[in-house]
């Protein structure tokens, strides 16, 4: 008992000292590259989790949405990155949905090839994952009647069982 509490109280202080912003800029930097800019954030390291509130995204030094909270958790085994009240500008609504309540990204050191998203918003719930190896993104998107509101979205997918898909290679 003793030695579980000495690894739990180890494992306590290395998610704590981790370097939580540095990881956020790697991640800025990550988006960078794919000319999108995180901008006006303002940044709290909470202990255990890393928080990015009122951000606004940029696209080419255009404005495309803002993002209420940012949030990164990095607890090794099981790692997620949450997006809350995500809004999109009035000039991208007709490619996005306006409004977007949540999207999670986990990462889980038990499916270590597989990166899993899942979010839901106006037009519905949606869940999905990154395969690692192949580069290959695949979503399932709930088939709703908001969701058919977006049509420049619903033609980019195609139906399957589960719902309206998309898939992507990176």
């Amino acid at each position: 008992m003793k030695h579980l509490l000495y690894l739990f109280y180890i494992f306590l202080v290395v998610v704590v000292l981790f370097p939580k912003e540095k990881f956020y800029f790697t991640f800025e930097s990550f988006l960078r590259e794919y000319h999108l800019i995180i901008n006006h954030e303002v940044m709290n390291d909470r202990f255990v989790y890393f928080d990015a509130d009122n951000g606004e995204v940029l696209l080419d030094n255009q404005l495309i949405a803002s993002v209420e909270k940012i949030r990164i958790s990095p607890w090794i085994f099981y790692n997620r990155l949450s997006l809350s009240n995500l809004s999109v500008s009035p000039l991208f609504r007709q490619f996005f949905p306006g409004k977007i309540d949540t999207i999670t990204v986990t990462y889980t050191l038990l499916h270590p090839l597989e990166i899993s998203i899942q979010g839901e918003g106006d037009f519905g719930h949606f869940k999905g994952g990154y395969d690692l190896l192949t580069n290959n993104m695949r979503i399932v998107f709930e088939a709703t009647s908001q969701l058919r509101g977006y049509g420049l979205l619903v033609s980019r997918l195609h139906q399957e069982k589960e719902g309206l898909v998309y898939e992507s290679n990176f």
